[in-house]
């Protein structure tokens, strides 16, 4: 039996040609997509760890009268920045001070700012028992609690934080 032979004049390899460039357009188009995921993700990161430090400043201001040691925060948060700012309250909170904390940290080319303020007891932190002097329960409670907390959320090793 006879077969006709037919010629296709590169029809098959103009069709290879495209579906290759198509396929490695595809590809490119998923790496550049998947960099941009990256570099949102590094930001919520960041996001998320200066507000957990940010929380814990106002968390021990409230409890202890006393922001937590830098090197405390810095061992929990690393590459994070906290700064705090205590001013007195004004008429409807009298005897109570307004506690600013502001927590910075760089994601790749950003920089990433958490700004948090509570209400909180005098900087003498309010509690004097009859005698004019000061408790220190709280205080060794909210290390405590601090220190089960460096337990809790720390830092991958080697890796992002």
């Amino acid at each position: 039996m006879l077969t006709k032979r037919m010629r296709h004049k590169g029809f098959f390899l103009a069709e290879l040609l495209v579906s290759i460039a198509m396929l490695g357009l595809l590809i490119g188009g998923l790496a550049v997509s998947m960099n941009g995921f990256s570099a949102f993700n590094e930001c919520q990161w960041a996001r998320q760890r200066c507000t957990a430090a940010a929380q814990a400043q106002l968390d021990s201001i409230t409890a202890t009268g006393r922001p937590v040691e830098p090197q405390e925060l810095s061992r929990l948060w690393l590459d994070v920045t906290v700064s705090v700012e205590r001013t007195a309250a004004d008429t409807p909170w009298h005897g109570l001070d307004l506690v600013r904390v502001v927590a910075t940290a760089q994601a790749g080319p950003r920089k990433v700012t958490v700004r948090l303020a509570r209400y909180a007891r005098t900087e003498d932190g309010g509690q004097k028992t009859e005698d004019g002097e000061q408790k220190a329960g709280d205080a060794e409670q909210m290390t405590k609690a601090i220190r089960h907390l460096s337990f809790v959320v720390r830092p991958l090793e080697g890796g992002r934080s």
